[in-house]
């Protein structure tokens, strides 16, 4: 059974968890403080610690730092009434598995301790859950025994309520995966519903994720729900959410910390049960450095991080995606006949894939179409013009990059250095184009 200490000054609020969790199968101990708390763990094991943030002489923080030190297995969740977003920055960085404020939801209270649950006790949950290359509609095809690993994570954490971030080169799988983890999460029966950042204009990404009222601005004819509101009790994807202008950064980390929102227009403060997975394919740690990305919602996003590595490193699941690929087309094409060739799968196994999943997808498609015969053979996958790609692909890295910076200098110089005009011109965001300045170091 799953021991919990609940640390709060204040009784009635001990009294309230520990009645809560004892009803629904937990053993529950408490303290009336910090120094209470070490002094109990110092010869009692517990599993969790519930602990209120401000307490007199010992903050919640400061107990946070003295378990992970002293019981460094020890899960701690720090709970207040002053959801502030240094306090939760900072308890994220310090270790804390999450941040609750109160008054605690209790529905919220036990998903997250479920997911916990699933976190300490990895082998009851691999008992209980079918085998991650057969699950169903949220598959996600792995032999590699890395990629097999990175599913086994996302199955621990997929019962909770954290946020995930989803990292990894472009092609890679993030999508598939975050409806993987959706499909295993106690959400699996409700609608995943996916944004991505990078494609919406910048004037309508808060009408998207929010919604809007009617009249709210020019072209609001009618009213509509905002993605928040579409995946209430479901799962919303935030793909390239490294792309997400700095203001709209600093709504979704509200919303992040009290689950509350408000359409544009619209002064009624609306609330949504949602879990946030966000993915994406770029360094946000130096986005942070060049002030493009805000540090406390990297923090708040990045509690879980999976990362997924590119196709070349795990050349299991080259083969095993590969042969979905064939039967996938081949079954589209009326061409089952279709098999692949000793050497055209060895080829495979040992090309680049710089395009990762989606390239080899788009590979396997274009051969099954092309294929004059009952084999898919190496010529037929078109790979001589890639391997020569990359085989130069210093040289050609360099001639881009310097055609790049050409490029970018040329046109600043014609807009007389307004970088906005220049963005324009070069049809990037300011974001992308002040990104490509401090890259190469132009001013």
């Amino acid at each position: 059974m799953t021991k919990i200490l609940i640390v709060d000054d204040e009784q009635l609020q001990r009294e309230s968890l520990a009645g809560f969790l004892e009803k629904i199968g937990y053993a529950v101990s408490t303290a009336d403080s910090a120094q209470t708390a070490l002094a109990y763990m110092h010869s009692n094991p517990v599993d969790i610690v519930l602990s209120d943030y401000k307490m007199p002489y010992m903050t919640g923080a400061d107990l946070l730092k003295e378990v992970k030190s002293r019981h460094p297995n020890v899960i701690l969740v720090l709970i207040t009434a002053f959801g502030t977003v240094d306090i939760a920055v900072n308890a994220m960085k310090s270790g804390a598995w999450d941040f609750l404020t109160k008054p605690v939801d209790l529905d919220q209270l036990e998903t997250l301790l479920k997911g916990i649950e699933a976190h300490l006790n990895p082998d009851q949950t691999n008992e209980a859950a079918p085998a991650p290359q057969d699950t169903g509609k949220s598959e996600f095809l792995a032999k590699d025994p890395t990629t097999l690993q990175l599913l086994q994570q996302a199955q621990r954490v997929a019962a909770s309520q954290v946020t995930i971030l989803i990292t990894g080169e472009t092609g890679v799988g993030k999508e598939v995966l975050a409806d993987y983890i959706h499909g295993q999460s106690n959400r699996g029966d409700q609608e995943m519903v996916a944004v991505n950042c990078a494609a919406l204009p910048s004037h309508l990404i808060e009408s998207e994720l929010f919604g809007h009222e009617k009249g709210a601005f020019t072209g609001a004819t009618s009213s509509r729900i905002g993605r928040f509101e579409e995946a209430h009790e479901g799962t919303l994807f935030l793909d390239e959410i490294g792309d997400l202008p700095l203001d709209m950064q600093t709504k979704l980390l509200r919303f992040l910390q009290s689950g509350e929102f408000q359409r544009i227009g619209e002064n009624k403060i609306l609330k949504s049960d949602v879990r946030v997975i966000a993915a994406t394919n770029v360094d946000l740690e130096h986005a942070i450095e060049i002030g493009e990305f805000r540090e406390d919602l990297y923090y708040r996003l990045n509690v879980i991080n999976l990362h997924i590595l590119p196709l070349r490193s795990r050349p299991q699941d080259i083969e095993i995606l590969s042969t979905y690929f064939l039967n996938r087309f081949a079954q589209r094409e009326s061409r089952a006949e279709l098999t692949f060739s000793s050497e055209a799968l060895k080829a495979l196994k040992s090309y680049h894939f710089p395009g990762n999943v989606r390239e080899l997808g788009n590979l396997i498609e274009r051969a099954v179409l092309l294929c004059p015969g009952p084999e898919i053979v190496v010529d037929g996958l078109n790979l001589k013009t890639a391997r020569h790609a990359e085989a130069t692909s210093g040289k050609l890295k360099d001639s881009v990059g310097g055609l790049e910076v050409d490029l970018i200098k040329k046109t600043l110089s014609d807009s007389n250095g307004n970088q906005s005009e220049c963005a324009r011109r070069l049809g990037v965001s300011e974001r992308v184009l002040r990104y490509k300045l401090q890259k190469y170091k132009l001013k």
